[in-house]
């Protein structure tokens, strides 16, 4: 397999950029299969929180994670603002929360069984795991935010986590 080199260019369009056009791009990252993650906060009594698979480990000394998130995405100025945010990682019986976190319902969490971390964000009861986390450094790329967090809290369930591959939802039960 031959791999391409990335191009810089200032100014030109991302595909005359790098020569890889942002549908062929999704395409491939497609089939990146991820476990399926809620991303939750709290600013002032508020819970929000949104369905997202851009969830990385950064390092474990000190415990750090990123997530990235979309500007335009309504959780967005919460999460910059309360500076915390939690890492539901779904079980493979949450589907049904996955795809409530997808859509764009007012007060997602009124039907969601979920507690409140160290921080007051949302934990989603039965998730497989989850990470709390305080936001040591925001950085801007294009149309996204990555919010890095030092991991303050973690909590695991014997559970199997929810995994998205090619655009649907799948279990790891045969692993």
């Amino acid at each position: 397999m031959q791999m391409g080199s990335i191009r810089s260019g200032g100014g030109a369009s991302n595909e005359a950029a790098t020569g890889v056009d942002a549908g062929a791009f999704r395409g491939v990252m497609r089939q990146l299969a991820g476990c399926v993650t809620v991303i939750s906060t709290e600013e002032e009594g508020t819970l929000y929180g949104f369905t997202a698979t851009a969830v990385c480990s950064v390092c474990a000394e000190p415990p750090t994670i990123l997530i990235a998130v979309n500007k335009t995405a309504r959780t967005h100025p919460h999460i910059d603002r309360k500076g915390a945010y939690a890492v539901n990682i779904l079980a493979d019986g949450q589907k049904h929360i996955a795809e409530h976190f997808a859509g764009k319902g007012d007060d997602q969490f009124a039907t969601v069984e979920y507690a409140l971390g160290a921080h007051g964000v949302p934990l989603i009861n039965g998730a497989a795991a989850h990470l709390e986390c305080e936001i040591t450094q925001r950085i801007e790329i294009g149309t996204h935010t990555l919010f890095v967090g030092h991991v303050i809290g973690t909590g695991v369930d014997a559970v199997k986590p929810l995994i998205y591959h090619d655009a649907k939802y799948g279990l790891i039960s045969h692993l």
